[in-house]
């Protein structure tokens, strides 16, 4: 036998590695079949779109604006500005949120916020509209899907456009010294 092993050796030794190379793909196939049947047994929830914002307590927010502005920490308050208008908008308190908002675009657009910005602008867009100045919603509104634009944010570029097209703004408007 030892002759014989000695003179095929390399034939056992291959024949032990196919071996051992079926045992390992059985046992991954089996792997798989096993993730998959139990993936199969989890409940699917349908998407019902995008998941509500979590709430923000808006005296904790007005806190940390405060604390901002005392710090003179500039870089922060663009986006605790857009997060308190966002709370006073939901508290239906549309004139607080106009100034904030208004202070969110006077420190974004130094700080180089544009996303900030944006979002700044199409949330005083929506409350011009809603005051009844069309052309003063759709400056804003372009002024955000500019810098959407710029941002390369395609969908948030194409939702501003929706809107202004929504509301009847021309989409080809040059704005100057605003």
């Amino acid at each position: 036998m030892k002759e014989l092993f000695a003179q095929h050796g390399g034939l056992a030794a291959a024949l032990a590695g196919f071996a051992v190379l079926a045992l390992l793909v059985l046992s991954l196939a089996s792997a798989r079949r096993w993730s998959a049947s139990k993936r199969s047994r989890v409940p699917v929830v349908p998407a019902t779109g995008p998941l509500p914002a979590p709430k923000v307590d808006p005296v904790a927010l007005l806190a940390a604006v405060n604390e901002a502005e005392a710090a003179g920490q500039r870089d922060r308050l663009p986006g605790l500005y857009l997060a308190l208008a966002h709370c006073r908008l939901e508290a239906g308190d549309n004139a607080d949120a106009e100034e904030l908002l208004r202070k969110c675009l006077r420190g974004a657009a130094p700080a180089r916020h544009k996303t900030t910005h944006a979002k700044a602008r199409l949330a005083l867009g929506d409350l011009a509209h809603a005051g009844g100045d069309p052309t003063t919603a759709c400056e804003h509104w372009q002024i955000a899907r500019a810098l959407f634009h710029e941002l390369k944010q395609v969908d948030d570029h194409e939702a501003a456009e929706q809107r202004m097209l929504r509301n009847g703004c021309p989409t080809d408007w040059v704005l100057t010294d605003f």
